[in-house]
């Protein structure tokens, strides 16, 4: 508060513990949802319901996998466990659309369907949050993406062959 700084928790394995002050600061938390195990002293107190506890104490919560951006695309199964963990389904989508955005300062043009957005859409083939759905098609700005790549090529050459 002394040096007017808006802070972000990055893990908060353990945050579920002072959640109230969280909510009450206005302080978010970025979250590694598969997160449960204690590797670290830092984590002893992790909980797979951690998203649903900071959630229903008034945290604005996001989803990312730390040292692991290769893994990025994984994000969506994080909210999944999550809510499987009992946060709500609509809070879990927030927090991989409009939370991050606001977050980072970038709701003003990112993280909703509306006028004025910017229009990054993905349309899923089922429940984004399982993760056997898949991305039917991607826009991003308002255009389409081809969703052809090297691996639905490979599975398109293939697949003829076997039939």
């Amino acid at each position: 508060k002394r040096n007017a700084m808006k802070p972000v928790i990055a893990g908060g394995a353990e945050a579920w513990v002072v959640a109230d002050e969280l909510a009450r600061e206005k302080v978010p938390v970025l979250l590694d949802a598969l997160e449960n195990l204690p590797y670290t002293f830092d984590g002893i107190g992790a909980r797979l319901d951690n998203a649903a506890l900071l959630h229903r104490a008034g945290v604005r919560i996001a989803f990312t996998q730390f040292n692991e951006s290769h893994n990025s695309r994984k994000v969506r199964q994080l909210a999944g466990n999550a809510v499987a963990h009992g946060l709500p389904k609509d809070a879990a989508l927030a927090a991989l659309t409009v939370q991050p955005a606001e977050i980072f300062g970038l709701a003003g043009e990112r993280g909703r369907i509306a006028r004025g957005q910017v229009a990054d859409l993905v349309l899923w083939s089922g429940d984004p949050l399982e993760v056997t759905s898949a991305a039917d098609q991607v826009w991003i700005a308002g255009k389409a993406v081809d969703m052809r790549s090297r691996q639905t090529e490979l599975r398109d050459r293939y697949l003829k062959r076997l039939q």
